[in-house]
Order: C-alpha cells, then sequence, then structure tokens
C-alpha cells in the first residue's frame, strides 16, 4: 500500500528514506510529531550521539538520503518506508562506518564516559576514539560522505512525501 500526503514546503529540503513501524505512521497520521523513545538495548551509544551531534531529544533516527549508497534497506513484514522532504538545518550526517565503529565500542566496551578509552581496551586508543568523534560531529557535504546515515531529533507530519508500507515493501 502506497500513501502520499500533501503539505506545503518551503526552504531547502532533503530527502530522507526511514524505516518505521506503523505505530509511526499511526502517530505521524494523527498530525502528532514523532518522537523516538530511549532504547533499554542501545542507551549509551544513542545518547552519546545525542550530546556528539547536540540533538534536543531522547533518541535519534536514522535514515538514509535518497540517491546515496544506504548502509540497510529496513525491509522487515511490519516496517513502513517513509520518505520525508526534511529542512536542511534538520538533519545531521554520519558516516554509517564510523558511527558502526563507535556503536560497537560503546556496547562491547562499556566506558565510563564515551570520550575515554577504558583500560580493557585493546582495539581502541584514545587518538582513535577522538578521531571518531571529531568525525560524528563534523557536517559535510552529502556527497563526502561514503555511506551515508541521516540522524533527526523527530519526524512532523508534514515532512511525509509518501509511505510505503506492506509485507517486505
Amino acid at each position: 500500500m502506497i500513501g502520499v500526503l500533501s503539505f506545503k514546503k518551503e526552504g531547502r529540503l532533503i530527502i530522507v528514506i526511514t524505516y518505521q513501524s506503523s505505530i509511526v505512521l499511526r502517530i505521524l497520521q494523527s498530525g502528532k510529531i514523532y518522537h523516538a523513545k530511549r532504547s533499554l538495548r542501545f542507551n549509551e551509544p544513542y545518547s552519546a550521539l545525542v550530546d556528539i551531534l547536540q540533538l534536543n531529544c531522547e533518541c535519534p533516527i536514522f535514515g538514509c538520503l535518497k540517491y546515496h549508497r544506504q548502509c540497510t534497506n529496513g525491509r522487515v513484514s511490519s516496517s513502513v518506508k517513509l520518505t520525508l522532504d526534511v529542512p536542511k538545518e534538520k538533519v545531521k550526517l554520519t558516516e554509517y562506518s564510523v558511527w558502526a565503529d563507535f556503536m560497537y565500542y560503546i556496547i562491547n566496551q562499556r566506558p565510563t564516559h564515551y570520550s575515554r578509552v577504558t583500560g580493557g581496551s585493546s582495539e581502541m586508543t584514545q587518538k582513535k576514539l577522538n578521531k571518531i568523534i571529531h568525525s560524528l560531529k563534523k557536517q559535510r557535504n552529502p556527497w563526502f560522505y561514503r555511506v551515508p546515515q541521516v540522524v533527526l531529533e523527530e519526524i512532523r507530519p508534514e515532512w511525509i512525501i509518501k509511505y510505503q508500507k506492506g509485507k517486505l515493501l
């Protein structure tokens, strides 16, 4: 099933693709803004990313840029593919592989603070961690990322261009 919602749009927009649950679609269709709730499993890396990117949210929302290489297709039987027109100032980008390395480190080493290497880490040096954090912070033109990952604070109903739901999109 494909649906299209129409709203007046202004300013520079970036087309973002994100896969969300059908519950998110229902929230947006009711006219409410969607904010992701804190993740129990990934609380530490997500909270660190919120801090690094200076986001104003409990939990980031991830997506991909249209016309760019994607990190995942997000296809599961219960997911909804949302295509969004997001104002440029609301979009933060990270390099997917850098985020994956950072997340792996945080989950497996459980440092007391995301910016400090713990003594038990044989793979991560403080220099490498500093480079990763700097890369996550630095916002570049989308074409300078190998696999750009979109990070949003929220999804607004007026950003929806179209949605597609159903079994294995």
